[in-house]
């Protein structure tokens, strides 16, 4: 007996089905696991040739994110000059995306944003550029580094245009603070001083939006940059709200910045709601959207303990203990709230088409089937019903969440300064919650400049 015809079609839209989401499904990322793994233990190596074997994986949508995760990973095994190779290129390349295709976000808007190549979210854009700095600044190049930090600024204005001012992220308290020590190195203090300014109000709306307290340090260099330039009332209006008083003799002497990055950041997942309802003939009428959600993988308080010892003696020059500067996971679930009105605005759109489409395709089926409703036996019903769950198959297998993010960055940035003479020092951090220790010898601190020592510690 030959298959009934229904049924014939009801596994090759089951097929459909599963081509579908092949074909619509963003890369795999199974190998991440290794790659965390040897971020985990500190092995950026092993991390590195990890990531180049699946180049593949990542397929032409996702080479943006290609060119992220080694250029983090370059950065945390401390090769400044290959990761801003990578940085610089996938910086270029979401530029080039910036002016995206018709077809594509026509061809999105019917399947699902996975179909477009990924360009980053606001603030993976932004941390690029804090990378990016922070790799000039570890080479004693301020000028370089300053330009990253004002890429920054230019972005989040462009960002803050494009939500019409409503977004969240609309400043980097981080990016401005290193951008104060920055100038503050290269010898402009008055730059400096507007910088640390400009980081003491964003860290103020870091507090109310993302739970970023501000370092109290930022008011010590505001208390020091308005000594310096004989700025009397703005010196004693941040001494008064908690500043180090102003010491005309840290001029000879130099800064030492610990920018420490605390556990791993968070990845998004899929979320899935919908309705599906059985009417009286056994069709089934599902109504469903994917939503991406981030999802933290760090939760904890973790700071450092930092201890500098003069390199001729042994003896303890300084000690500090890191504080939080930048929040990632908090950043990265603001930002994506504040696109989800967009994403509703299409995931509803999309799945409003694919609704009425698939109700077209189920009316057919009763038709071919001959089912006017007088006549309908029990079989007639079954059919039915797995017809239209196979039609409600395909149209899931269409609607897929994009859940690319960039994996390898940190969950938080911790950050620690202290001034010294001039000389050389070794430098020694430990995790408060004994899971991280490490010596750096021969850190050397010059008069009027800022030496910056980077702790890799994501586990």
């Amino acid at each position: 007996m030959s298959p009934h015809p229904i049924m014939m079609g009801t596994l090759r839209l089951a097929a459909a089905a599963c081509s579908l989401l092949l074909a619509s499904c963003a890369a795999p990322t199974a190998f991440y696991r290794d790659v965390d793994a040897g971020m985990a233990a500190g092995k950026y190596g092993e991390a590195i040739e990890t990531v180049r074997s699946h180049r593949e994986a990542y397929g032409e949508k996702s080479s943006v994110l290609y060119g992220l995760d080694m250029g983090a990973l370059h950065h945390y095994a401390g090769n400044p000059d290959s990761s801003s190779a990578y940085l610089l290129a996938a910086e270029r390349e979401i530029g080039d995306l910036y002016t995206k295709s018709v077809s594509a976000e026509a061809l999105a808007f019917v399947l699902n944003d996975n179909v477009l190549p990924y360009d980053g979210e606001d603030f993976e854009r932004v941390l690029v550029n804090v990378f990016l700095a922070l790799n000039f600044a570890a080479k004693g190049l301020p000028d370089e580094a300053l330009v990253e930090a004002r890429k920054v600024d230019l972005k989040l204005k462009e960002y803050a245009r494009q939500y019409e001012g409503k977004n969240a992220y609309q400043e980097d308290a981080f990016a401005r603070y290193l951008s104060g020590i920055l100038y503050e190195s290269t010898g402009e203090i008055n730059d400096a001083f507007i910088a640390y300014t400009k980081a003491y109000e964003g860290y103020g709306m870091y507090a109310k939006t993302f739970g970023t307290p501000l370092p109290r340090m930022v008011l010590d260099d505001l208390v020091r940059t308005a000594g310096m330039l004989t700025f009397t009332e703005q010196a004693e209006r941040y001494r008064e709200l908690g500043g180090a008083p102003f010491d005309r003799t840290m001029a000879a002497q130099g800064s030492l910045v610990v920018i420490a990055y605390a556990g791993r950041g968070p990845v998004k997942i899929e979320e899935r709601p919908s309705v599906s309802i059985a009417d009286e003939h056994g069709t089934l009428h599902t109504f469903q959207i994917a939503l991406p959600k981030f999802v933290p993988r760090f939760r904890g308080n973790r700071t450092y303990d930092i201890r500098v010892h003069r390199a001729e003696d042994s003896s303890e020059a300084a000690s500090a203990r890191t504080v939080l500067a930048e929040d990632v996971t908090a950043i990265a679930g603001k930002v994506l709230e504040d696109r989800l009105g967009l994403i509703y605005l299409k995931s509803g759109g999309r799945a409003l088409l694919k609704f009425l489409a698939a109700e077209k395709a189920k009316s057919a089926v009763k038709k071919k089937s001959g089912d006017d409703g007088a006549s309908e036996t029990s079989g007639d019903r079954l059919t039915n019903f797995l017809s239209s769950l196979a039609i409600d198959l395909v149209v899931g297998a269409t609607e897929s969440a994009d859940v690319r993010t960039w994996r390898t960055l940190p969950a938080q940035f911790q950050i620690a300064r202290v001034f010294l003479p001039p000389g050389t020092y070794a430098v020694r951090a430990s995790a408060d919650d004994g899971g991280y220790r490490i010596t750096q010898d021969s850190v050397q601190i010059r008069a009027g400049k800022s030496t910056f020592v980077l702790l890799d510690d994501l586990r």
